[in-house]
């Protein structure tokens, strides 16, 4: 015999089509006509979401109350237990534990819950990463609704695995209609739900109003009662944990359930770029005051970040991250998140200023400079840092020129061009190579000459040769583009690498049921600058060239749109940047750049907590801050700051930077995307945009420790100390690359710490806290959470 759970719920987005203030505003109502029903009826209502919760709390503390009995009296079920819905496909794995962590610790506090089943009914598909994640923040089953039918063929209930061999139990329901039943309607959706099941399976049901929350009507809930005691099988009013606790699936699935909504990847770049701003500058703050902390020269600011962990989470609302809302939740989020991240860089401020005002005082003459270094390793990598000189040059014979020196030895450097643009020399801004200290402050010192005026670094006739110890590149000055990249003479690319291209899109943010980014390639040209921002400009030029880097501007156009690339090729190092500055005046196309590889090989791409190999027919996937070809022998790697989409065609790589949609165009029928065509649109991706990469030749366990070290660039700032001495500082290193560190954090019973082996082979590493060291082995694409109390190191089992 059969059986149906019924899980009613209010499907509540707070921001969408509208702004949070409605969104929250929604909420009360939602929750008092809830709380009513539940008094009234014999059923229960089942809700997530803390940040609801709290502005209940916050605005409505008589009706927090009533939520908090009908919670003990088994009338209310809290559901899922996280911050919020997430987009389930673009966070970092931490990132995920945050929001999880968030509603956890909320969902304890003020109704002693603690969910098992996590829920995610509206997110645009889901990450594989996210079952690790899951089993280690204490949950065994999963309910969604996504991919919709039709997108990807998957089992109805199965135990979905993760890449390093956890499982959770898992269903996506199978309904039509998702997550929500229409008003007045419920009992001829159920039925139809009901009967899509067969004798003897376990069925779930999910039912209730949404988008906007509300309830179904008292009809609704008389209706459903009525069809409950007439049913002759059993149906229930039920909770997910109910529903999994009668499920034993019978298969196994092994990847993300995408793709879903691919579009999703790319809209709304700005949202995207800030939320990896924020997630990493957490990340990175929280590591600085920890070795701050270590060394008792800092107490923690719990409120400031717990404050900017929510601006975070809030950022990765799914219909916020993904870019399907409408322009009053992208300024909202942004403002969210720029308010969090200047909470952080106080909290930053405070430990770096600490840990580097115990160093001596500089010598006459000698400008200090102070570097973190966020990584647990050492390093040796190009940084950069600015100064000012107490006067300034402002004739055209004489300049200032820099020497650097660490520990009295005198280092690679040369002057670059600084941020501002004033025509004088005064402030000055160096690329150098230091050797880091693992996870803390590595102190510089630069001495200043007044020497004659050197030339403008010279362009060639010809193609542009760049040639070091370890790779040789060439860029063509009739097209601009990078045509050949060896490393240890292999060739790595089959033409020119890093073209801008411009397709043909459509205003759909969502990209519902589409495979691809666009079509009709057209690819820019070198620009002739008589118009536009490169007006008067030389489309090819050598824009740097000293000791240690070599950098290249091609300025290229298309239609109304231009985009700048600047390759910065740094000496001796087996990687290149490439920096594109685009200007996009376009609607309804989408901008990719192309990389042709010369590799035949496996095209793979970072997602949370592990490393995920895609098909290589042009269709688009979504990745993290590495994508690859990986040919055995290494990777042809392309690491990014700020970019989700991606796809492979054959041996050709591209990223998906903009795509040319509109605000919530969400598409109705055979109707026009957009409301109305004849009057002016300001379309999502119009105007600026920066977009960074890194081209590098590396072995296959260090491309996650290579994303981070790319992603969380050393911080260099001149400051003058007044201390003693620079003192030994206590920190945290690891001694194994294929093993990195993302997180490093207090708590009240000591440090967190969380480590991953993003490899498919086992690695073993030594952590070093504080003086103490400690072995730990990790299975493949395994992640670990450990507590450091202060001389001893414990490995987690449940991380919240």
């Amino acid at each position: 015999m059969k059986k149906i759970h019924l899980i009613c719920n209010s499907h509540l987005d707070p921001v969408w089509m509208w702004d949070w203030e409605e969104g929250l505003g929604e909420a009360i109502s939602t929750f008092w006509q809830a709380a009513e029903f539940c008094e009234e009826f014999d059923f229960v209502f089942n809700h997530n979401e803390a940040v609801l919760y709290e502005f209940i709390e916050q605005h409505d503390p008589a009706l927090f109350a009533r939520i908090q009995k009908l919670v003990r009296d088994g009338k209310w079920h809290i559901m899922g237990g996280w911050y919020l819905q997430p987009d389930c496909n673009l966070p970092s794995g931490e990132a995920f534990v945050r929001q999880i962590a968030l509603g956890r610790k909320y969902f304890q506090e003020k109704f002693g819950a603690r969910p098992t089943t996590a829920i995610n009914f509206d997110s645009f598909g889901h990450t594989v990463g996210l079952v690790q994640i899951l089993k280690k923040c204490g949950y065994d089953s999963y309910l969604c609704c996504r991919p919709n039918l039709g997108m990807m063929e998957l089992p109805r209930d199965f135990w979905w695995v993760g890449k390093d061999g956890s499982r959770v139990k898992t269903t996506r329901t199978i309904d039509e209609n998702l997550y929500c039943t229409a008003y007045g309607n419920a009992l001829n959706e159920i039925r139809r739900m009901d009967a899509a099941y067969t004798d003897g399976e376990n069925g779930v049901a999910l039912w209730g109003v949404g988008n906007h929350g509300g309830l179904p009507s008292r009809k609704d809930l008389e209706d459903v009662q009525g069809f409950i005691a007439q049913a002759d099988h059993p149906v229930v009013h039920s909770t997910p944990e109910q529903y999994f606790a009668e499920l034993e699936p019978t298969e196994e699935f092994h990847r993300s359930m995408q793709p879903c909504l691919i579009g999703a990847y790319t809209s709304m770049s700005s949202v995207k770029c800030k939320h990896i701003e924020l997630e990493h500058k957490l990340f990175t703050t929280e590591k600085l005051c920890s070795v701050a902390a270590l060394n008792g020269l800092y107490e923690k600011n719990e409120q400031a970040f717990t404050e900017a962990e929510k601006a975070l989470a809030s950022l990765e609302f799914h219909d916020i991250l993904s870019g399907t809302c409408c322009i009053d939740g992208e300024k909202s989020s942004l403002r969210k998140a720029d308010y969090a991240l200047e909470l952080l860089q106080q909290e930053f401020n405070k430990a770096f200023f600490a840990l580097c005002g115990r160093y001596t005082k500089a010598q006459p003459d000698q400008f200090p400079v102070f570097i973190f270094n966020s990584q647990p390793y050492g390093d040796s990598p190009v940084c950069e840092a600015e100064f000012l000189m107490i006067h300034a040059i402002s004739d055209d014979e004489r300049q200032y020129t820099v020497t650097v020196r660490q520990d009295g030895k005198v280092i690679p450097s040369q002057c670059i061009k600084e941020h501002s643009d004033i025509n004088y020399d005064r402030r000055k801004r160096i690329a150098f190579r230091p050797e880091l200290n693992p996870m803390g402050i590595t102190r510089v010192d630069i001495q200043v000459d007044i020497t004659p005026k050197q030339p403008a670094p010279q362009t060639p006739e010809g193609p542009i040769v760049f040639k070091d110890s370890v790779k040789e590149l060439i860029i063509s000055r009739k097209t601009g583009l990078l045509e050949s990249y060896k490393v240890g003479g292999k060739q790595l690319l089959s033409g020119g690498a890093f073209q801008p291209v411009m397709l043909q899109d459509n205003a759909d943010p969502w990209g519902w049921w589409m495979d691809a980014i666009g079509k009709n390639p057209r690819p820019f040209a070198l620009a002739d600058c008589t118009e536009g921002p490169f007006k008067g400009l030389t489309n090819v030029r050598v824009t740097e060239d000293g000791p240690v880097l070599t950098q290249v501007e091609s300025l290229f156009k298309l239609e109304q749109s231009y985009v700048q690339v600047a390759y910065k090729m740094y000496k001796d190092l087996p990687y290149t940047d490439v920096t594109l500055e685009v200007f996009w005046n376009q609607q309804d196309d989408a901008l990719k750049i192309k990389i042709p590889t010369a590799l035949e090989g496996s095209f793979i791409g970072q997602i949370p907590y592990g490393t995920e190999e895609f098909e290589q027919n042009g269709n688009e996937i979504t990745a993290h801050r590495f994508i690859g070809m990986d040919d055995g022998d290494g990777v042809l790697a392309v690491y990014n700051d700020c970019t989700f989409g991606f796809c492979a065609q054959g041996q050709d790589l591209y990223a998906t930077l903009l795509r040319g949609a509109a605000y919530c165009a969400h598409p109705i029928g055979d109707r026009p995307l957009v409301k109305d065509p004849t009057r002016f649109t300001s379309y999502i991706e119009q105007g600026r945009h920066t977009f960074r990469f890194r081209l590098s030749w590396d072995p296959r366990q260090a491309l996650e420790s290579n994303a981070l070290s790319f992603i969380n660039k050393p911080y260099g700032l001149n400051f003058f100390p007044h201390g003693e001495g620079a003192q030994q500082s206590l920190g945290l290193t690891v001694d194994n690359r294929a093993v990195s560190l993302w997180a490093f954090y207090q708590t009240e019973e000591g440090y967190i710490l969380r480590l991953v082996n993003n490899t498919p082979s086992t690695q073993t590493a030594v952590v070093t806290v504080a003086g103490h060291s400690f072995k730990l082995s990790f299975d493949p694409y395994e992640a670990k959470g450990c507590l450091f109390d202060g001389s001893a190191l414990t490995e987690l089992q449940q991380w919240l």
